[in-house]
């Protein structure tokens, strides 16, 4: 069927007046709604973004704070320590048990302050850790700090014992982007090196993890006692041709070579007697420490007993689960 011209026209104008009006409104009330949804989304990135207040502090402001730091520490005090540390975020804390490594993640110091209960050097340096000589001699002491951004990692420390799985560690894997310091000091009776990791920053300034750990040489170094030659079996046997007694008065222990016999713990109030010994191979300790493993058997010759000869002329024993540690000196 075909439309009239005189109607078509004002048909077809009508139709696109109308189309017109929809696509106005339509497109304008579509346009309303998504303006402050843009506003809202510009707001929440920028109030993340000023979470942590990365503003970088200048040397002077990082050497005050460390200053403070190592002031507050030297008390021996938790609650003097537990100021710097963000009690929302916590701290990685890393020590040794002995051979048993443990990494925990408190928000205070207070349970492990005894493992802090010592001195550290004051004059703060820039700069890389000294060399240890050996014998509890650092080639120079102090408190020596160096930029550590992005370099922290919970992952590094050796964990074998507590054994933190990944799932442990990731509330605080923040700890690892906050950090921007690092500082290793000795103590000062030198047996012991403080690991420090801090996140200084203009309105931001924390302690996020800290270790401690003795020197390598640690159970030999005495530096009032002279060395004793054992670089040669000979010099073993010299030695001991001189000496011939060693107690240990705090376990109320000997080894005593004319009578052949010693006390220790898996025998009581028996000594263990030995018939004949074994010297053991030079082990290089530190620059200055050495040892030799020097085995004691019995009659029987069974696995006998090993205990360490050192170059400063002690006998010790190996750290065996629950049994105390045998130092045997000459006796006075």
């Amino acid at each position: 069927m075909q439309v009239s011209t005189k109607y078509s026209i004002p048909i077809c104008l009508g139709l696109i007046l109308i189309v017109g009006i929809n696509y106005f409104f339509g497109s304008k009330g579509k346009a309303v709604p998504a303006q402050p949804e843009i506003k809202k989304t510009e707001a929440i990135v920028q109030k993340d973004s000023i979470v942590l207040d990365t503003t970088a502090c200048s040397d002077k402001e990082v050497r005050l704070f460390l200053s403070e730091f190592i002031k507050q520490f030297n008390t021996n005090k938790a609650a003097s320590i537990n100021k710097f540390i963000d009690k929302s975020n916590g701290l990685a804390i890393f020590v040794k048990d002995g051979y048993y490594p443990i990494l925990s993640f408190p928000n205070k110091i207070d349970d492990w302050i005894e493992w802090f209960d010592f001195k550290i050097y004051d004059n703060v340096e820039f700069g890389k850790f000294p060399e240890y000589l050996g014998d509890g001699e650092f080639k120079m002491t102090g408190f020596y700090y160096v930029n550590y951004q992005d370099k922290f990692r919970l992952d590094d420390f050796q964990d074998t014992y507590s054994n933190r799985s990944d799932e442990d560690k990731k509330p605080f894997r923040k700890l690892e982007k906050m950090c921007n310091y690092r500082a290793d000091v000795m103590s000062k009776d030198k047996s012991r090196v403080l690991t420090l990791y801090f996140g200084i920053y203009k309105n931001n300034k924390h302690l996020v993890g800290i270790t401690q750990d003795v020197v390598d040489d640690v159970l030999y170094t005495d530096p009032e006692k002279e060395f004793v030659p054992i670089d040669t079996e000979a010099q073993v046997e010299e030695f001991l041709s001189h000496n011939r007694r060693f107690c240990d008065v705090e376990n109320k222990a000997y080894v005593d070579f004319d009578k052949k016999e010693l006390i220790y713990w898996d025998f009581g109030d028996k000594p263990f007697l030995f018939s004949n010994y074994k010297i053991g191979p030079v082990n290089v300790i530190s620059g200055k420490i050495k040892i030799r493993d020097i085995k004691f058997f019995n009659a029987k010759e069974d696995d006998g007993l090993t205990l360490k000869l050192s170059n400063k002329g002690d006998f010790s024993s190996y750290r065996m689960g629950a049994r105390p540690q045998y130092i045997y000196e000459k006796c006075k």
